[in-house]
């Protein structure tokens, strides 16, 4: 603490300079109305509060008297690294050891370091009210998906919400009540609470309780492999630590390597806004863990796992997502709610490497890898098999493994699994589009004149989303764009003017069509089931190709409406004479 020294004095001090820092110590924020008494080690022998002078000097009538003979010895003091719960549960032992049965005689709760020289002085009243109390205006930092869809959320259980993003485009679109992310039932979700219990800025509120940081935490690649930069989160902490006061609350959402919170997060922290954490304040990961295009209903029925720095912060923070979800998971540390986190997403990405890897093998021998799949799935009571894709995309599953690489390296281990099934999951994209390239030229068809539709751009069609960052299928298309004459692109969700911006044609359904000798399919998207196969055949070029990269098509109705090639994710068949 800051000027302690301001309230500390020895066993000679009198009366009269004892009653001169009582009334200065208010303006050197510290606790006023007690006098620590320290020996000549500085460590501290009795404490005298205002009440012992005032009853001094009515029984004596003198300012000459020494601190030593009015002091209350043997003082309960706490150690300086005591949490919150801790001192709280210690209180009623000592004052029990002393023989005082009231609170009100331990109006100041002193802190020690291990010398037992003083380091601090809280009120104990505030000290319980950090514990208990129900904090009630949230910030969200950092208004991309992960931070939208919880703030609404919050605001809509009651909460009220401050939305913080540099990005002044964002703030002005959420201001006017328009989103601009794909979520069912987000739109009518923010034109409830827009300006009402959630209020967005680019600038963080003075009188937030609680912080949440939601900010990116993308991987660049430094020459060898990919790794996490975390350049977003320390700015945001930096920001959140000038406004930092006792009892606040910080909760972790963003995606991180294992001890970022306690080593980066916590040391800014503290380091910025002078106060300590566990005591002056709480600290928290919470991560985030929702699927994109269902994101507001998982947050109300996900568990939440929550790893604290102390008990007292994950109870703090239990506090809040109690209010939205009906189960809440605490797990020992911040360190083990970061694992959690890269957990869930790594391992998927590892077993779809799994069946990406099957799907490569089962193309050499023109097998239909989801036929063997349901067939080794069926009746088979053990770890099911999931099925391919034509790659494994996203920001959190494309992100993730890099991530943990880079943890199990900075911690002496092999990180090579992780890369690996990034590694299988990327060489779909040259896998889908080598094989395309491959039909065009048995076909004898000329590469330069050939046009290409691809549908399904967005990194995943179920649950929806709009979302084209890291899309295998904007991949795809990039790879073929250099060996044809034009690729369209199409999606039931994305904005058009997020696929120009991403150097596709964009297209429409069933009109575009025509004039195509390629259609591929790279989503799952449910509209896709509703397209008329025979009619789409019929419209395209002669010798249509069909890639059916999620095998939602009968190949029948597609070779039989025409000669054509049909094309799953690991075979190919055709009613055309030359193939």
């Amino acid at each position: 603490m800051k000027n302690i020294d301001k309230i500390i004095a020895r066993k000679d001090a009198v009366l009269k300079d004892l009653l001169r820092q009582l009334d200065d110590a208010p303006r050197y924020d510290v606790p006023g109305g007690i006098i620590l008494i320290v020996d000549d080690s500085d460590r501290v022998m009795g404490t005298i509060t205002d009440g012992d002078i005032r009853r001094a000097i009515l029984e004596r009538n003198t300012l000459d008297i020494r601190a030593e003979e009015i002091m209350t010895k043997d003082p309960i003091v706490f150690p300086d690294d005591y949490s919150i719960g801790q001192i709280l549960d210690s209180i009623v032992p000592e004052l029990e050891k002393r023989k005082r049965k009231s609170k009100r005689y331990l109006s100041k709760i002193i802190l020690v370091d291990n010398e037992k020289r003083p380091a601090r002085v809280l009120d104990y009243h505030q000290l319980w009210e950090q514990r208990v109390a129900m904090h009630r205006h949230l910030c969200v930092v950092g208004m991309g998906y992960v931070g939208l869809t919880l703030a609404l959320v919050l605001a809509d259980q009651g909460y009220l919400v401050s939305g913080v993003d540099q990005d002044k485009s964002r703030v002005t679109a959420l201001q006017a009540g328009e989103s601009y992310i794909h979520e069912v039932g987000l739109p009518e979700l923010l034109r409830e609470h827009i300006n009402r219990n959630l209020r967005v800025d680019v600038a963080i509120p003075d009188s937030a309780d609680v912080f949440i940081i939601a900010v990116g935490t993308p991987v660049e690649n430094n020459g060898a492999h990919p790794v996490p930069s975390i350049s977003y989160l320390t700015e945001a902490t930096e920001a959140i630590a000038k406004r930092l006061r006792r009892g606040n609350l910080v909760i972790l959402r963003s995606t991180i390597p294992v001890g970022t919170c306690r080593n980066v997060v916590k040391e800014i922290l503290e380091r910025d806004s002078g106060l300590k954490c566990g005591l002056d304040f709480h600290l928290s990961f919470a991560p985030e863990r929702t699927a994109e295009g269902k994101a507001l209903k998982e947050l109300r029925s996900l568990p939440q796992i929550i790893g604290g720095y102390n008990s007292d912060s994950v109870e703090a923070t239990a506090a809040v997502f109690r209010e939205i979800t009906p189960t809440i998971i605490k797990v020992d540390s911040l360190e083990a709610a970061e694992m959690a986190k890269l957990v869930n997403n790594s391992f998927r990405d590892y077993v779809f490497a799994y069946s990406n890897q099957l799907a490569r093998l089962a193309t050499r021998f023109n097998i239909n890898v989801f036929d063997v799949i349901h067939a080794a799935n069926e009746g088979y009571p053990r770890d099911p098999v999931p099925l391919p894709s034509p790659g494994v995309g996203g920001p959190c599953l494309t992100k993730d493994p890099y991530i943990f690489a880079y943890v199990a390296e900075s911690a002496k281990q092999d990180g090579d699994m992780f890369r690996r099934s990034r590694a299988i999951n990327v060489a779909m994209h040259e896998h889908v589009a080598g094989r395309v390239l491959e039909v065009l030229n048995q076909l004898g068809k000329r590469r330069e004149t050939c046009n290409i539709l691809v549908c399904g751009l967005a990194f995943k069609g179920n649950p929806e989303t709009g979302d084209l960052r890291d899309s295998s299928a904007i991949a795809i298309a990039r790879l073929l764009q250099e060996q044809v004459n034009a690729v369209y692109g199409y999606d039931p969700v994305a904005l058009k003017e997020d696929i120009t911006a991403m150097g596709l044609i964009p297209a429409s359904l069933p009109e575009d069509f025509r004039e195509k000798d390629v259609v591929l399919f790279l989503n799952n998207h449910k509209n896709f089931e509703k397209v008329d196969a025979f009619g789409m055949v019929r419209a395209m070029r002669d010798r249509p190709v069909i890639l059916d990269g999620w095998n939602m098509f009968n190949k029948e109705d597609i070779l039989n409406s025409r000669p054509s090639v049909y094309m799953g994710l690991s075979f190919t068949e055709s009613s055309v004479d030359r193939v």
